[in-house]
C-alpha cells in the first residue's frame, strides 16, 4: 500500500483545524466554569456578605462636572454616613453631547439599605436637584450580591 504524498499535509490539517479548536475550547470551558466562586470556599477573597446598591443618570456634557460636584456633596457624602454603607465608587462616560453617571454603594446588607431607602429598595432616591441636571431620570436602582471583590 502506497501513502499519498500529501496525506501528512492531510493529517496536519486535520489535527489543526479539528483537534486544537477542541482543545481550546475545552481550556476556555474549564476557566469560565473554574471562574464561579465556590460557596464555603476559604480561597474567597469576599469574606462576608455585601450587596451593591447600582444607580446611573445621564446629564448633558455640560453640565456634567457641575452635576458631579453636587452629586458628591448632596449624594455621597450622605450614603457613606449611613450606618450599614461600605463605602462607594462614582464611574462617569463621556458620550459626545451627554455624559453618564454610575454611582455604585456598598452595603452590609438589604436591611441595611432599606434604613436608608425605605422598604422599596428598588426605588430611586432622587436627590433634591436632580431635575435639574439629569435627563431622564430613572425611577429604579438594581441590587447585586458581591461574590468577589479582590481589587488590587
Amino acid at each position: 500500500m502506497t501513502i499519498p504524498s500529501n496525506f501528512l499535509s492531510i493529517l496536519w490539517g486535520l489535527v489543526i483545524s479539528v483537534i486544537v479548536p477542541l482543545a481550546v475550547f475545552t481550556q476556555i470551558e474549564t476557566i469560565a466554569v473554574s471562574a464561579e466562586p465556590v460557596p464555603n470556599n476559604s480561597a474567597n477573597t469576599q469574606s462576608k456578605k455585601v450587596v451593591a446598591r447600582i444607580w446611573h443618570g445621564t446629564t448633558p456634557t455640560s453640565k456634567a462636572d457641575e452635576y458631579y460636584t453636587y452629586l458628591v456633596e448632596a449624594g455621597i457624602k450622605k450614603i457613606e454616613s449611613i450606618p450599614g454603607n461600605l463605602g462607594t465608587q462614582v464611574l462617569r462616560r463621556n458620550n459626545g453631547n451627554n455624559t453618564e453617571f454610575t454611582v455604585i454603594s456598598y452595603w452590609e446588607s438589604r436591611d441595611a439599605i432599606r434604613k436608608f431607602a425605605g422598604n422599596d429598595i428598588e426605588k430611586v432616591r432622587p436627590l433634591p436637584r436632580d431635575n435639574e441636571y439629569l435627563i431622564n431620570p430613572e425611577t429604579t436602582v438594581k441590587h447585586f450580591d458581591v461574590m468577589i471583590d479582590d481589587r488590587k
